[in-house]
C-alpha cells in the first residue's frame, strides 16, 4: 500500500472522471409542460317525457274490473240482506234486490266501493305511483275553489231545469218511478246521487276516458304527426264529445230514452269535461256533479215536502 496521502483533484473535470455520472431522470420529465387539452363534455340526454297516463288500455281494464266488483257487490248485498231482513226467504230475495229501490241502491253502493278499491289496487301497482296522482284527483284544488265549483253545479242544475221546459220531456220517466216507490227509496237515491254516483261517474268518464282520449292526440303530437294547435283545437273538443256521448247514453234508461233529457245530460257532461281539463282535478268535477244532482233533488224535495208526499210526482 502506498503511503502517499490521497489528494482530492482540484479540477472539476477530474471530479466527473472519478465519480460516476448521476442517472438520467425519466424521459417524461424532460418534456415541456403542456396545458391539458379540455375534453368535450357531452350534454346529458334530455329527460324522457312523462308517461301518458291513463291510456285506452287502462280504460279497458277499468271496464273489465266492473264485472268482478258487480258480482261481489251483488253477493255481499244478498247475504247481508238474507241475514238481516229475509233470513227465511232467500229464494225470493235475489229478484227483490233488483226491484226494491233501497236494496238496489245498497247493492250499487257496495258495487261502487269495490270498484274504487279494485281500481286503486290494480292501477297503483301498474303505474308505480299513487292511484289518486295517476287520475289527477287533486283534492286540494277542489277545496280551494269549492264555493265556485259548488255554485257552478247549482247554476248548471237550474239552467238544465229551465231548458227542460223547451224540450220534449217524458211524462213518467223511470227515475220518477223509482222515487215514488217508497220514501226510504227516495232518500236512498238522493244520498247515492250526491255521493257515490258522482264520485264513480267522474272517475270513469273524467278520470279515465276523457284523459285517455286526449292522450291519443298528445301521443301524436310527440311523434310530430300533428301540432300542439291541432291538439287544442281538434283533439280536445273531439275527446269531450266522445266522452259525453256514452255518459248521456248511460243515463238514457233513467229518462225513458227521451232525446230531450239525453241531450241535456250530454251538455252537463261537456261542462264537467271542461272543469276537469281547466282545473286538472277529478275532485273538482265531483263537486260540480254532486251539487248539480243536489240541485235537481232539491226541487223534488220542495215539490214533495221532503218526500212526504211522493204522489205529487205522479201528477
Amino acid at each position: 500500500m502506498s503511503d502517499t496521502p490521497f489528494e482530492a483533484p482540484r479540477d472539476p473535470e477530474q471530479i466527473h472522471e472519478i465519480l460516476p455520472a448521476p442517472p438520467e431522470p425519466p424521459g417524461y420529465l424532460w418534456h415541456p409542460m403542456e396545458r391539458p387539452v379540455p375534453q368535450l363534455e357531452l350534454a346529458p340526454p334530455p329527460p324522457a317525457p312523462p308517461k301518458l297516463i291513463p291510456n285506452i288500455g287502462h280504460v279497458v281494464v277499468f271496464l273489465l274490473l266492473l264485472i268482478p266488483s258487480f258480482v261481489a257487490g251483488f253477493l255481499i248485498t244478498f247475504f247481508a240482506l238474507m241475514v238481516i231482513v229475509h233470513p227465511r226467504n232467500a229464494g225470493a230475495l235475489a229478484p227483490l234486490i233488483l226491484k226494491n229501490v233501497a236494496y238496489a241502491v245498497s247493492m250499487q253502493d257496495v258495487w261502487y266501493v269495490l270498484q274504487w278499491a279494485l281500481a286503486a289496487l290494480v292501477f297503483s301497482l301498474w303505474w308505480h305511483r299513487s292511484f289518486f296522482k295517476g287520475i289527477h284527483w287533486n283534492f286540494s284544488t277542489a277545496m280551494r275553489r269549492f264555493l265556485l265549483l259548488a255554485g257552478l253545479g247549482a247554476l248548471t242544475g237550474l239552467a238544465i231545469t229551465l231548458a227542460g221546459n223547451f224540450l220534449p220531456m217524458p211524462k213518467d220517466p223511470e227515475i220518477l218511478k223509482d222515487l215514488t216507490t217508497s220514501r226510504a227509496g227516495a232518500w236512498a237515491l238522493l244520498a247515492f246521487g250526491v255521493t257515490l254516483a258522482p264520485l264513480t261517474e267522474e272517475l270513469a268518464f273524467r278520470g279515465f276516458l276523457l284523459p285517455s282520449l286526449v292522450n291519443i292526440f298528445r301521443w301524436l303530437e310527440r311523434k310530430t304527426i300533428i301540432g300542439r294547435d291541432t291538439v287544442s283545437l281538434i283533439g280536445i273538443p273531439i275527446s269531450i264529445v266522445l266522452t259525453s256521448i256514452p255518459f248521456a247514453l248511460m243515463h238514457s234508461p233513467q229518462v225513458s230514452g227521451s232525446w230531450g233529457p239525453v241531450l241535456l245530460i250530454g251538455c252537463v257532461s261537456v261542462i264537467l269535461c271542461i272543469v276537469r281539463l281547466m282545473t286538472d282535478s277529478v275532485a273538482a268535477g265531483v263537486v260540480v256533479h254532486a251539487c248539480y244532482n243536489l240541485t235537481l233533488f232539491s226541487g223534488l224535495l220542495y215539490q214533495t215536502d221532503w218526500f212526504r208526499h211522493l204522489d205529487k210526482l205522479k201528477t
